[in-house]
C-alpha cells in the first residue's frame, strides 16, 4: 500500500536524510582525523641555511640560528597536534549530534509505514 505524503512525512524524511548525509560525512572525517592523529603529516621546518638566509644582513651567531630552528620545529609541532585534536573532536562532535537525531525520524519513519493511518 502506497502512504499518502504530507508535511510531516516530507519533514522526517528530509531530517533523516540530512542527518544520515552528515552521519557519513562525520564518519569520513573521523577516519581521516585518526589517520592524521596516528600518521601525522611531516610538517615544513626551515632549515639552517635558510634561517641564515633570513639573517644575511644581521650578525647572527651559528647558534642563535640552530635555537631558532628548534623553536619554530616544536612550534609547528604544537600546532599540527592541535590541530589534530581539533579535526577528531569536531568530527566526534558531528556523530554525537547526527546520530540521535537521525535515529529519532528513522524510527518515527518506521513506526508509522508499520501503522498507517486510515
Amino acid at each position: 500500500m502506497v502512504k499518502a505524503w504530507n508535511i510531516r512525512t516530507v519533514y522526517l524524511y528530509l531530517v533523516s536524510f540530512v542527518t544520515l548525509i552528515m552521519l557519513i560525512v562525520g564518519t569520513v572525517n573521523l577516519i581521516r582525523a585518526g589517520v592524521d592523529f596516528f600518521y601525522p603529516d611531516p610538517g615544513y621546518y626551515p632549515g639552517p641555511v635558510e634561517l641564515k638566509m633570513r639573517y644575511e644582513n644581521q650578525k647572527v651567531e651559528p647558534e642563535v640560528i640552530e635555537e631558532q630552528v628548534k623553536l619554530e620545529v616544536e612550534r609547528e609541532q604544537q600546532r599540527q597536534k592541535h590541530w589534530r585534536i581539533k579535526r577528531l573532536a569536531e568530527s566526534f562532535a558531528m556523530l554525537v549530534v547526527a546520530a540521535p537525531i537521525y535515529l529519532y525520524h528513522w524510527r518515527r519513519i518506521q513506526i508509522e509505514n508499520a501503522n498507517p493511518a486510515p
